[in-house]
């Protein structure tokens, strides 16, 4: 089986994007893969929470990638140089949770399509952390972020053809 191409991984993205706001069939995170890949074709292995092909490492995953969380949480702490700052946290699987990557810069700031989050199961995009960092702005600002649990990052695969 082949890796789907970025083209081929948009298509999974404009999928979630399309159900925007929307409930995908029973709102549970793993169900709006699911019927991505049911709908585009592309290849589901029958383990649960398996979505294709293991990326190794972080700075390899793209867009239309699959991450399945698993206890995962981040806290960030941000001091500004007038004293001011705030600190605030996001928590993924308890214990899983199926997301889609949109995108993901250096910092590890990435953004998601998933549903089931925060008592809600329309599909929703939020953005934060997957890596721990520390950086300071050319302003002076200091962002902290700190992650403990873990995360898997799968590549779709096509299904035979």
């Amino acid at each position: 089986m082949r890796d789907v191409t970025e083209q081929e991984a948009q298509r999974l993205i404009s999928f979630a994007r399309d159900r925007l706001g929307r409930q995908e069939g029973d709102g549970q995170c793993w169900t709006l893969v699911n019927n991505g890949f049911s709908a585009l074709d592309f290849h589901k292995p029958s383990s649960t929470y398996d979505w294709g092909r293991e990326i190794e490492q972080l700075h390899d995953a793209r867009p239309g990638d699959v991450f399945q969380f698993t206890s995962f949480r981040v806290d960030v702490s941000v001091d500004n140089p007038d004293g001011g700052g705030y600190d605030e946290f996001a928590e993924r699987g308890t214990p899983r949770h199926t997301a889609i990557l949109v995108s993901i810069d250096a910092n590890g700031l990435a953004t998601f399509l998933e549903c089931n989050i925060g008592g809600s199961f329309s599909v929703q995009q939020h953005a934060f952390h997957v890596r721990t960092a520390d950086w300071t702005n050319d302003e002076g600002r200091r962002t902290r972020v700190v992650t403990r649990g873990s995360f898997t990052v799968y590549r779709p695969q096509m299904a035979a053809e």
